[in-house]
């Protein structure tokens, strides 16, 4: 609606991350698919959801262990800017480590390969079965 009534908005700023992507009180999918709809620019916030897809449960972790080619956080991140409509990701760091991390996640980005993505998936599964994600309210 807002961006119906309002097509001079030239960028739209939303909650995107794996663990929103479905989530049916985010709508993550949805709200972007809105965005690409009316062509508008997507600026991702949450990409590692405060930290929550960093500090991931072993079983979870594990499954991105067993990739051998990143950190928690530049799946999470790299699964946000794989999309076409993304302009910008933007990432909360802590300190100089994570910064660096994020940068060589970026540095000469790769989209999600077909195994990243279904170890994504794999991990969302693993999320739902604990309940492990509160709702954003």
């Amino acid at each position: 609606m807002i961006l119906t009534e309002h097509p001079e908005v030239e960028i739209v700023q939303i909650q995107f991350n794996y663990a929103d992507y479905d989530d049916a009180s985010v709508e993550s999918r949805k709200v972007y698919e809105v965005c690409e709809k009316h062509g508008k620019p997507v600026i991702v916030m949450e990409p590692v959801k405060g930290g929550s897809l960093v500090n991931l449960p072993e079983e979870a972790d594990k499954i991105f262990r067993d990739l051998n080619s990143g950190s928690n956080a530049s799946y999470a991140i790299r699964f946000a800017a794989s999309f076409p409509n993304i302009a910008m990701v933007l990432s909360g760091m802590s300190d100089m480590e994570q910064m660096e991390d994020n940068i060589s996640a970026m540095r000469e980005f790769k989209p999600l390969s077909d195994a990243e993505m279904d170890a994504v998936h794999k991990v969302c599964d693993i999320f739902k079965s604990l309940n492990l994600i509160p709702c954003t309210g």
